[in-house]
């Protein structure tokens, strides 16, 4: 495993995900000064995250066919672009617009972010890919404490510092894949290898397992700031470091689901995250005390962010000859389903008894997720290809 490239672009990754990072948080912040509801707030997270996921596809089958380190810088300037505009317009089609487009900059990037993590990882693909989904996670953690900053120094407008801070670093990562590139593989020893083989029927069980988490993450990372500051009448701050400690406990269990998938099987620990996250997530509603909330954040971080890398790297497995339209199905797609059921949970907070009926709602979703599960198999390794380049 080529560290030195790994962390690249796990750099990458932090720099593009800081800015979906700091979305919930800045939800809180456009609603008070727009008046938006839960429903309409919700919204804007769907524009965000159905825009960074239903053309991940798309631009997976380009990452395929033409392995461009340009996707990777463009993916991240775009992603805080649309970001930084959001303090700066004042009607909610212009703000909807703009997420549309950081959201574009995100599935841009993912793709090809995750087949070079892939090339460089060599047979260590759980710990490959947890590196990079560490810069992910990261990204997660650093944007609440970064638009908290911002907005509390410069107001609404703060947010032109995620626009700045994408410029300088897509610049950076410009310079920095095109000095350490990947090398091309030989078509003739591509020929002479084996290419491995699309095993549809496991991605599509995948796919649902990937599906059920997404709602579950981007249902609770949309509305743990608003679950504190309208249910628990926190401050805005407060709000901003809850959502910081369960991206932080993400952080940790990523790396650790990683290393431990190497060992023990990717298929296992998606089960066991499972197992964690849905007592947790039926205890969560039911309480009324913010720091024993708090701590019921801690298991439901390991059960979502615990089998992440292990889920990339079996849709990698699975669609061995399409590895970029893997990871853009993976990363985005399957994504969307979150994206669009979270301006659902929004309605059900506003029409049928708040906030912790919604999260009761996820539970469901959870256990859809972990039968899906027990039906997950790590390919066999004489059809395990390992690392692939070039698709077949």
């Amino acid at each position: 495993m080529d560290i030195r490239k790994i962390l690249t672009i796990s750099l990458g990754h932090l720099s593009c995900d800081v800015n979906g990072g700091a979305l919930p948080t800045l939800l809180p912040y456009l609603a008070a000064v727009h008046h938006f509801d839960y429903q309409t707030a919700g919204g804007l997270m769907f524009a965000y995250s159905v825009a960074s996921s239903i053309v991940q596809p798309a631009f997976g089958l380009l990452s395929d066919r033409v392995h461009s380190p340009v996707f990777v810088p463009l993916g991240v300037l775009l992603a805080g672009l649309g970001i930084g505009l959001c303090g700066l317009l004042d009607s909610y089609a212009a703000i909807f617009a703009a997420l549309v487009l950081s959201g574009i900059g995100g599935a841009l990037f993912h793709p090809e972010g995750a087949r070079y993590a892939n090339r460089v990882s060599d047979r260590r693909q759980g710990t490959g890919l947890s590196i990079f989904s560490v810069g992910g996670n990261s990204g997660l953690v650093l944007g609440p404490l970064l638009v908290t900053a911002a907005t509390h120094l410069f107001g609404l407008r703060g947010t032109l510092v995620f626009a700045l801070l994408s410029l300088v670093m897509a610049a950076l990562l410009f310079r920095l894949l095109l000095c350490a590139p990947l090398p091309d593989a030989p078509r003739q020893a591509a020929k002479a290898s084996p290419g491995g083989r699309n095993d549809w029927r496991a991605f599509g069980t995948l796919t649902l397992v990937i599906m059920s988490r997404s709602i579950l993450f981007l249902g609770l990372n949309s509305y743990i700031p608003l679950y504190w500051t309208d249910v628990f009448q926190a401050g805005t701050t407060d709000a901003g470091l809850v959502l910081t400690f369960f991206c932080g406990v993400g952080v940790t269990s990523n790396v650790l689901g990683g290393m431990l998938a190497d060992r023990i099987g990717y298929s296992r620990v998606i089960r066991l995250a499972y197992l964690v996250c849905l007592p947790a997530l039926l205890l969560f509603p039911r309480t009324d005390t913010p720091w024993l909330a708090a701590l019921l954040l801690a298991p439901l971080a390991v059960g979502l962010f615990s089998p992440f890398s292990a889920m990339v790297v079996l849709g990698q497995k699975y669609l061995a000859r399409n590895v970029g339209l893997a990871s853009g199905v993976t990363l985005g797609l399957a994504l969307s389903v979150g994206g669009m059921v979270t301006p659902l949970l929004g309605r059900v907070a506003d029409q049928y008894g708040g906030l912790p009926t919604a999260m009761l709602c996820l539970a469901p979703v959870a256990v859809v997720g972990g039968l899906a599960a027990c039906f997950l198999r790590d390919p066999a390794p004489a059809d395990d290809p390992g690392p692939q380049g070039d698709a077949a």
